[in-house]
């Protein structure tokens, strides 16, 4: 992953992305297409009488001026909806039985050198707390011109509810949409998002097959970012051993006013190889040190060669 100096420029409200390109080109096609047709069977020019002052103003309008201003438009509207990998887009998707999952996702077109991010939430918040905090802002933003960066950002309104099973059929989902590549990647779980995570590796451990390919938790993370996820707590260690076994790397953050939190960091520690970080903040740390939450992420993903 190219990483580079973290900006810390606020948050900031994005502009609601704009309609998909394809249908934006098909509706404008049409309408260039329908006025050629419609004066190329009338006279080469025509009269359009408009009001609005004491007199009526007659003016001629031309076919070649019609459609070169129809042309204007559409280059106007493709310049508008160009690909820009810092642009946060907001998507939903169906998956699991017809649920819907709302999504916001930035980063360049997906190719083998991409490096995924995927932000889950806590109970008692949702992705647009990613977006208020700055924190997908602040990485969506690595990936501008300057920079060069190729990080793709995918903030998830997946039910915190979710076991295993339901998170890889998110992850199917996303997969089949194109908002994710299909490769594992890396995945932040604050609080109660975590049990999606260790739901996988309950699934490697009852599973009868030993085959990496046939193992979810392989499939979807390629390496773990818990903010002090409860569900560790209630984990085998077996289960959390399944990590060390799958090289899937670890990095375990708490804050320094939550004591749970640390507990879970330190059972991390010791039975999974985790890295552990103490930021300042309470059990929502992430959002009492934004900057800081989203240094030690990227530090940690340059370490791990992510």
């Amino acid at each position: 992953m190219n990483m580079t100096t973290i900006r810390t420029t606020s948050a900031f409200p994005r502009t609601p992305p704009s309609p998909p390109r394809v249908a934006i080109y098909a509706i404008t096609f049409a309408s260039l297409v329908f006025t050629a047709i419609y004066f190329i069977s009338s006279p080469s020019s025509t009269q359009v009488t408009t009001s609005g002052s004491p007199s009526e103003q007659t003016e001629k309008i031309s076919v070649g001026s019609m459609i070169s201003s129809h042309q204007e438009n559409l280059n106007t509207l493709s310049s508008s909806t160009g690909d820009d990998p810092m642009k946060i887009n907001e998507g939903s998707i169906t998956y699991s039985n017809g649920k819907q999952l709302a999504y916001y996702h930035c980063g360049p077109p997906l190719d083998p050198d991409t490096t995924e991010l995927l932000l889950l939430h806590g109970a008692a918040f949702t992705k647009e707390d990613w977006k208020r905090s700055g924190i997908l802002d602040k990485f969506c933003e690595l990936n501008n011109d300057e920079d060069g960066g190729d990080l793709s950002v995918v903030a998830l309104d997946l039910p915190v509810s979710a076991d295993g099973m339901e998170f890889k059929s998110a992850f199917d989902s996303l997969v089949e949409e194109g908002i994710l590549s299909g490769k594992a990647l890396t995945v932040v779980t604050p609080s109660a998002s975590g049990k999606a995570v260790v739901g996988l590796g309950e699934m490697m451990v009852s599973s009868s097959s030993s085959s990496v390919q046939d193992n979810e938790l392989k499939q979807v993370v390629k390496a773990w970012i818990p903010v002090a996820p409860p569900a560790v707590l209630s984990a085998d260690s077996s289960t959390l051993e399944s990590f060390t076994k799958l090289q899937i790397p670890i990095l375990a953050i708490h804050g320094d006013q939550d004591s749970m939190g640390k507990k879970v960091t330190q059972k991390l520690e010791q039975n999974a190889n985790a890295k552990g970080v103490e930021l300042e903040g309470k059990h929502p740390v992430y959002l009492d040190s934004p900057e800081e939450f989203v240094r030690e992420v990227l530090q940690f993903m340059e370490e791990e060669g992510l």
